[in-house]
Formats: structure tokens, sequence, C-alpha cells
């Protein structure tokens, strides 16, 4: 029996998400957005970017982004789908953490981690 491993269902994750890109509609920038995973108001998407150069090598922009702030938290640039996996786990581990803390914070009223409850 064949085992999943956690970076095989990163490269699913990226597979599907990269089909997805196909039929996507662009956004007002000309990028196309697919959302890979989502927690709470954290979404782990993989973005295609318009290149500034057609020649450029195809490359594969993932990030983490927050509905709250309406802004990416954390972003990298890949090259080769083994790479994008391992990044699209550490934007997944982030974005559960992100995600945890927040429903914390929710359910403990106006607290910042760092300093306890205020």
């Amino acid at each position: 029996m064949l085992r999943e491993t956690q970076g095989d269902r990163a490269e699913l994750r990226l597979t599907r998400g990269y089909v997805h890109l196909c039929v996507a509609p662009l956004d007002a920038d000309g990028a196309k957005i697919v959302t890979l995973a989502r927690f709470g108001h954290y979404d782990v998407r993989l973005v295609e970017l318009v290149p500034a150069n057609p020649t450029d090598p195809a490359s594969m922009w993932l990030e983490l982004y927050s509905h709250e702030t309406q802004c990416a938290i954390d972003s990298c640039r890949c090259y080769e789908l083994e790479a994008a996996a391992q990044a699209t786990e550490g934007l997944i581990s982030q974005a559960k953490k992100l995600d945890e803390a927040s429903r914390g914070m929710a359910r403990k009223g106006n607290a910042d981690p760092l300093l306890g409850q205020r």
C-alpha cells in the first residue's frame, strides 16, 4: 500500500490549483488567483502574475493572504514543484497558527498574545 505524505498532498493542491488557474478570471491587475487552502481569515493562494517578459521561465507565486487586512502577509516565488510544495506546507502551517491564535484571542476577548489578557 502506498502512503501519502504531506509533500504529496501539497503537490496535489498545487497541481489542482494550477489547473484551476486556467479557468480563473483575471483580477484588476491582470493576475489569476486560486485558493489552495483556507483557515479562518487566512488563505494560502497560488497566483499567476502577468510576466514582465514573456520569455522569462515560468514560476509559481505563493502567498499567505489575510482577509482581515486585505493584503499578503507572506509570499514566495518557486521555479520547481518540490520547492513550491515545501513552501505551500510552510504557508499552510503559518495560516493554521495564525487562525488558531486569532480564535484564541476571540475566545479570551481583546488579548495580546505576547502580553496576555488586557
